[in-house]
């Protein structure tokens, strides 16, 4: 028999570092959502039906809820479950703005940092034309955002809602979360938070926080993609966008996916009690990591600036993350840019630009995101792909470098090309 191509090309160990884009499903959660889906195919039902069926599908979704609060400091019915933290942004966000306003119509402010995710910041197209406006808080050149709290203590008479990552996504700072909530007390400005990187190394508490609204993603902490959850603080009156049969607070219609609640659930409580045993074994593959970066890699971040220890963003002397990447796959090491790719382009962060950085800074960067199950072996791939991978991608610099001279130069009429003319590097 005649072996196939995937079969004559060998491949490489693979070393997956791009733990905050998405986490392998833990081994506890894949079988509690195998042994919810054989009981539910055992006993058929929705959790809205009155029968047995029914009954057991409710019960397995109740206590699914309850665990999840549970584990994030929430009561049971203050437990919504999404589709992920995604679907959980933007109900939050657009519904909580909607919902505020509802209450007082001359809450139309909607304050956001700059380092959120496109879940929340899409939502400006969304409000904007709906008559609410959108105000960004800066960010200070450590990828922080400031607070002035008078200011937005004043503000907070006409703010709707404010929206803050307790952890970037990107860069992987520490948001000062609670200051916000500090400057919005006493007036009636709900404030959201985005926990979906945070769960896995901090303390997430939501009665504790303070905040109303706090998502959460289960692709990020061992559940199944498609999983999540977002916690609406009792009583709080939120306007969807997805009317029908009334389920979940009646925020989100449609069938709940039981068996993925319950597998949320199990990744979750695990996580939780794991916390501390993690944090530690990231804070140590960080400085492992760290302290083997070659010439010229360095950290985005400065060390006296607080970081989750899962998220590492390095900058790098290229303007061509993308062969970087690409380079780094064929090693076997799979890691982000942490910049946008579209059909072949590669963009700039823009969250390294509103840091202060210019354009070429803002090119060169590298995400590295670790997990539970990321290994020193893990590292030291990285560490020794990073050389040469680096080594590809200033290749093409160089290259760029070349045909910009050489479009620059005198033509053989004598004219100069225009400056609008060169290809950037």
């Amino acid at each position: 028999m005649s072996t196939t191509l995937q079969e004559e090309i060998p491949r490489p160990q693979r070393h997956y570092l791009d733990h905050a884009a998405t986490t392998p499903v833990r081994e506890s959660a894949m079988q509690a959502w195998v042994n919810a889906t054989r009981m539910l195919d055992e006993n058929p039902g929705n959790p809205a039906a009155l029968h047995s069926g029914g009954r057991t599908a409710r019960r397995m979704l109740d206590d699914a809820r309850e665990r999840v609060g549970a584990a994030l400091g929430a009561d049971l019915h203050e437990v919504v479950f999404t589709s992920g933290a995604t679907e959980a942004d933007a109900l939050a966000v657009a519904g909580g703005a909607r919902g505020a306003r509802a209450a007082d119509e001359r809450r139309t402010g909607v304050l956001v940092s700059r380092i959120e995710h496109d879940a929340v910041g899409d939502q400006r197209e969304v409000l904007e034309p709906d008559g609410f406006q959108w105000r960004l808080l800066p960010l200070d050149r450590n990828g922080v955002s400031v607070i002035d709290a008078d200011a937005v203590h004043e503000g907070g008479s006409t703010t709707a809602l404010a929206s803050m990552s307790l952890v970037c996504s990107e860069i992987g700072t520490l948001q000062p979360v609670d200051v916000l909530v500090a400057a919005l007390a006493g007036t009636a400005a709900l404030v959201h938070t985005d926990a979906a990187q945070a769960v896995g190394c901090l303390d997430v508490d939501f009665h504790r926080l303070g905040v109303d609204l706090l998502s959460i993603g289960g692709h990020k902490i061992g559940a199944p993609v498609g999983t999540g959850a977002l916690l609406v603080r009792r009583g709080l009156s939120l306007i969807t966008d997805r009317p029908g049969g009334g389920q979940e607070r009646k925020l989100r219609s449609g069938t709940p996916d039981v068996a993925g609640a319950v597998a949320l659930a199990v990744a979750l409580e695990e996580t939780v009690a794991e916390r501390s045993v993690t944090v530690a074994h990231l804070s140590a593959l960080r400085d492992r990591l760290l302290a083997g970066l070659p010439a010229r890699v360095t950290p985005t971040i400065p060390a006296s600036v607080a970081t989750t220890p899962a998220i590492v963003h390095l900058s790098l002397p290229t303007h061509h993350p993308e062969a970087l990447l690409m380079a780094m796959d064929a090693a076997g090491v799979m890691v982000s840019a942490g910049s946008a790719c579209h059909a072949g382009v590669t963009r700039p962060s823009q969250i390294v630009m509103e840091m202060g950085r210019d354009e070429s800074a803002a090119l060169g960067v590298l995400r590295v995101s670790m997990g539970a199950m990321t290994t020193e072996t893990d590292v030291d791939a990285l560490l020794g792909a990073l050389p040469h991978s680096l080594a590809a991608a200033r290749a093409l610099d160089g290259r760029d470098a070349g045909r910009t001279r050489t479009m620059a130069t005198p033509t053989s009429a004598g004219a100069h090309r225009s400056e609008s003319e060169e290809i950037p590097a």
